[in-house]
């Protein structure tokens, strides 16, 4: 029996509460930045939690790596951890991809068969996936270099352009290191060309700090 039969106020979000948020605002070494993911995925998987349908397809670019430690939830967030947590909490799947075999590698021994982590470029990936809506898409595929941050921002927007026919009434968009640099204006970010993009099409953020997030 799912977890979610369980009973009511039974959801994933409290669980992400209890069991993640804390270390997500923990860097592994003490001059490391907080980087506050624990607040955005706290907001998606509310949100989440409220579909009646409990299974989901979360696609993923970029997986979690072993730069930081096996589990470096504080630094790189270690996000496909936890979206293999939440999908075997209710039922699904995990869609991700990065074009580092090492991580994919890592990635892939670190979650269960509900998850598949693909050695692909991310751009391609997301155009071949079949035409089934998409109900989380996490876009952190390219490193952004603060000195050159456009080839990261318009790899991002490239994504979008791939995937956007997977998108419908109610998927959720979140793109990593919307504040990469911590400036504090969301400039420098990977989301830079996506959020330009979202809001020409009538998309407004229902958060917006370290990650950037839109409810379509």
């Amino acid at each position: 029996m799912l977890l979610w039969n369980l009973g009511e106020g039974m959801t994933y979000s409290k669980r992400f509460s209890s069991k993640f948020f804390s270390r997500l605002l923990k860097p592994a070494h003490p001059d490391n930045p907080i980087r506050d993911r624990a607040t955005s995925f706290e907001i998606v998987f509310e949100h989440l939690d409220q579909k009646n349908v409990k299974n989901f397809t979360i696609v993923e670019t970029g997986c979690m790596r072993a730069d930081h430690g096996e589990l470096a939830m504080g630094d790189d967030g270690a996000s496909t951890y936890i979206f293999d947590d939440f999908i075997n909490y209710y039922d699904g799947q995990v869609l991700s991809v990065d074009i580092c075999q090492a991580n994919v590698d890592h990635a892939n021994g670190m979650t269960s068969d509900k998850t598949k982590v693909h050695c692909q470029d991310s751009v391609d990936f997301l155009w071949n996936l079949p035409k089934k809506q998409i109900d989380f898409l996490y876009l952190d595929s390219y490193d952004i270099v603060r000195e050159n941050p456009h080839p990261s921002q318009l790899h991002h927007m490239k994504e979008m352009c791939a995937v956007i026919d997977k998108l419908g009434k109610g998927s959720i968009v979140c793109v990593d290191d919307h504040d990469a640099f911590f400036t504090g204006d969301g400039k420098i970010a990977k989301g830079s060309y996506v959020k330009d993009f979202m809001d020409d099409i009538g998309y407004e953020p229902i958060h917006e700090g370290y990650q950037i997030v839109w409810v379509m």
